[in-house]
């Protein structure tokens, strides 16, 4: 067998959030006409402390609440993106959410414009939103890819005044339909695409994958929203400094640009009632993403409207209803698979690089907890065979899989396989997929996770000063020579396994020739 790591009394002595506070992942929601008090009807409290309270990778966000305005309730008050004390910088922020009010006039100053392209360009992950006609256009109209993921301007957008508006209220307990259904129980249907290649065909979109609850497939309605779209041209580009840079780069693997998704699409009803004419129905896009890490860009979202996110949506501020909460203050079932929304976005978006920082101590946590902490045996990495790397792997995966949305646990499969092999290659073998007679990419994945997890725990076991670990230079290194071990014995192992039914093969084929033979002189003599 092998020598086990004790590493229970050790690791259930030691904070992790104090070893890994560089980790910690970093979140900025910005407005420039919402508001984050907690008793205005567009306040974003409700979404602002959902994301305060929801790990990232096992590690709790520090979110900053900023206002380009004034708002008491705001960590920064007029804030501006290019700001030196608090503006948006990729070593700063790791995540920024755009919810805009301000109109097309309100446009940024280019050196602003450029702080925003830059933290992009740097793998920064940028969530944009607005409301029907231009609000919100303000800032986000002229940013790379969010300008061509969602209609901005007037001329483009539904107009909540007349018959072009798109309307997702559904009649609330008395089946009649009034403004304030947006304000009660009774949530829209959301459409999901169930074929894209974030998701994989057959699985919705990262960003509505709802682990144990299912599918997310509702969302907060609204009399009048915004639309979402696909650019239609992928030759564009946009100036950052003195260089242009295309918008939509090509795949670092595979070739051709990646080009944004349609994660989900809404329904405007034919609905009217005072104030609001009726409508032709008709579905349209409610939520689109970019996975920029493809093309070594950070990743986009946007969604039609912000009434997704506002207070008097959720929890019915400044209405006559009780919003997604029933009885007041307890989330109905379908608020909760929209908060799981409101984590996916921060959690997709946010940077590669912090998401690796995060890994270690994702999962050294879940081995602390149950049922991983009575189960697990570790073996020391030297004498770690290749089953055991596999099974270490599988184990850990299955488990963060259990008590997470099942992307993250293959982002961490594909970041742990990527440490062993580089980020092409990587991504090369898990496309091969479990075709038949293919090898399977997951499974050489789960060994690479295997020696990732070990050498997470050894490092851990001897470090001694316990608090703000440099993890790029304690523990990237080793797991990722513990990963390309780990994948060596994998190959190794299969080329053995190989190897043994070739032998068998052309044993039992050589077998049956030498058996034809053996039957041609009786045959010919019987002629």
């Amino acid at each position: 067998m092998f020598n086990e790591i004790d590493f229970r009394p050790e690791l259930a002595a030691f904070d992790r959030f104090v070893l890994f506070r560089p980790c910690r992942p970093k979140v900025l929601v910005v407005t420039d006409g919402l508001n984050f008090a907690p008793d205005d009807d567009f306040g974003l409290t409700q979404f602002v402390d959902t994301l305060a309270g929801s790990p990232i990778y096992g590690m709790t966000p520090t979110i900053v609440k900023a206002h380009r305005g004034v708002d008491g309730n705001a960590d920064i008050q007029g804030f501006r993106f290019n700001d030196s004390s608090h503006g948006l910088t990729i070593n700063r922020y790791d995540v920024v959410f755009l919810l805009g009010f301000g109109r097309e006039g309100a446009a940024l100053p280019a050196a602003e414009l450029d702080a925003v392209k830059t933290f992009m360009q740097a793998g920064g992950g940028v969530f944009a939103t607005g409301d029907h006609e231009d609000l919100g256009a303000g800032m986000s109209k002229d940013l790379p890819r969010v300008r061509e993921m969602r209609y901005w301007l007037d001329t483009e957008t539904p107009d909540f005044r007349d018959d072009t508006r798109l309307s997702t209220n559904l009649p609330g307990d008395n089946d009649i339909y009034e403004f304030d259904d947006q304000a009660d129980t009774h949530p829209q249907r959301l459409y999901v695409n169930y074929r894209t290649d974030a998701g994989g065909i057959g699985e919705p979109h990262p960003l509505l994958q709802g682990g144990r609850l299912g599918p997310i497939e509702v969302f907060p309605d609204h009399p009048h929203e915004g639309e979402c779209h696909l650019p239609s041209d992928l030759t564009t580009t946009f100036a950052l400094g003195a260089a242009n840079h295309d918008e939509w780069p090509q795949a670092t693997v595979g070739g051709g640009r990646v080009v944004p998704e349609m994660v989900a699409m809404s329904m405007s009803h034919g609905d009217a009632f005072p104030g609001k004419d009726p409508l032709v129905p008709r579905s349209f896009m409610s939520i689109v993403a970019y996975d920029g890490h493809r093309a070594r860009v950070g990743r986009v979202s946007t969604d039609a409207t912000w009434h997704h996110f506002v207070n008097v949506n959720i929890d019915g501020t400044d209405s006559p209803r009780d919003g997604l909460q029933s009885p007041p203050g307890t989330d109905t079932p379908e608020m909760t698979k929209i908060r799981q929304y409101y984590k996916n976005l921060a959690s997709w978006l946010m940077p590669k690089r912090r998401r690796l920082c995060l890994a270690f101590p994702w999962v050294i946590a879940e081995v602390l907890r149950y049922p991983l902490f009575e189960e697990i045996r570790v073996p020391v990495l030297k004498e770690a065979g290749p089953e055991w790397l596999h099974r270490l792997g599988e184990q850990v995966s299955d488990a963060l899989g259990m008590a997470h949305p099942g992307w993250q646990a293959k982002a961490l499969e594909a970041d742990a396989l990527e440490l062993a092999i580089g980020e092409e290659s990587a991504a090369r073998l898990l496309g091969l997929g479990r075709g038949y007679g293919r090898l399977s990419g997951r499974e050489v994945a789960l060994s690479a996770l295997g020696g990732l997890v070990i050498s997470a725990i050894e490092t851990t076991v001897k470090v001694r000063d316990k608090q703000d670990i440099d993890v790029d230079k304690a523990y990237v290194p080793g797991a990722t020579q513990a990963a390309k071990l780990a994948v060596e014995r994998y190959r190794q192992c299969s080329l053995e396994q190989i190897q043994s039914i070739q032998d068998l093969f052309q044993q039992a084929l050589g077998g049956i020739a030498a058996s034809d033979k053996s039957r041609e002189p009786r045959a010919a003599a019987s002629a």
